[in-house]
């Protein structure tokens, strides 16, 4: 059963959101690191670009798994710490998904 590791998840997550910020024009999300907020007032991403983050981040993980994942369900949704806070607490939240 293919796993990703931390820092091979925290990658997938680093480049989608440098390819989103080529795409939509935010150097910011180029530059992203583990820090760098996925929403709220001081994310460069809007709940459009969120959702197409995790779209593109499942398609990423069944390419280098081979496994179909659902990164927004409802257990990662009622958490009191939002998995989609950050690209750390994000790339988290994929390996433990994986795990699961």
């Amino acid at each position: 059963m293919p796993m990703l590791t931390r820092p091979e998840a925290l990658q997938l997550v680093l480049r989608r959101l440098a390819a989103l910020g080529r795409e939509l024009g935010k150097p910011e999300l180029e530059r992203a690191d583990e820090q760098t907020r996925l929403f709220g007032e001081t994310s460069a991403l809007d709940s459009i670009g969120l959702v197409t983050l995790i779209a593109d981040l499942e398609e990423d993980i069944r390419r280098a798994t081979g496994r179909d994942v659902v990164l927004a369900d409802e257990k990662a949704m009622s958490r009191l710490t939002s998995p989609f806070r950050r690209a750390g607490l994000l790339a988290d939240h994929i390996v433990a998904t994986l795990a699961a």
